[in-house]
């Protein structure tokens, strides 16, 4: 797979089709949990990100976590919620996970730590599995990404074959 979304791709979108989820409780509590993050740990997790990735991953870095904040944003809107610092949680989270080969586990954890409260498979580095319907809906919804062949495939039989129809990790 293209690492389109930084150099973990598979990850950011299957978190991104996982979203959808959380319900106002969820959402409630990935708020009160980032609000009490220090801003310190945050930009020290960010600048690990930039110390241990290329200009060219930090970009797609940055597309992921964009794209995140995108659907989180509309994830909010759907249940009336309109706290900031939802969108900025799921920013960091995307980040986390694009960049979760790159950086330490401490860093790792305070990006991705206020998401995973609602998404608690998210703790854990890479799910063993992404499931086919996930994948099929972010690629239905947001397209194919620029970088990923013509025909549209994903990475065809061998990049989505572990998750086939086995429930996938959540």
């Amino acid at each position: 797979m293209t690492d389109v979304f930084g150099p973990n791709t598979r990850g950011v979108i299957h978190l991104i089709s996982h979203l959808g989820e959380l319900g106002s409780r969820e959402i409630d509590s990935v708020v009160e949990l980032w609000k009490r993050r220090p801003r310190e740990d945050r930009a020290a997790a960010w600048a690990a990100i930039g110390a241990a990735t290329t200009l060219t991953e930090r970009r797609a870095i940055l597309d992921a976590a964009g794209l995140a904040r995108r659907e989180a944003m509309a994830v909010a809107r759907r249940h009336g919620s309109t706290d900031w610092a939802f969108w900025a949680a799921v920013w960091d989270a995307a980040a986390g996970v694009a960049a979760s080969d790159r950086v330490d586990e401490h860093h790792y954890q305070t990006l991705i730590g206020p998401v995973a409260s609602g998404l608690p498979w998210l703790a854990s580095r890479q799910p063993d599995r992404m499931e086919v319907s996930g994948l099929q809906a972010a690629i239905t919804r947001y397209g194919v990404p620029q970088g990923w062949g013509g025909s549209g495939e994903v990475g065809g039989s061998a990049e989505v074959g572990r998750a086939e129809d086995s429930g996938g990790a959540r």
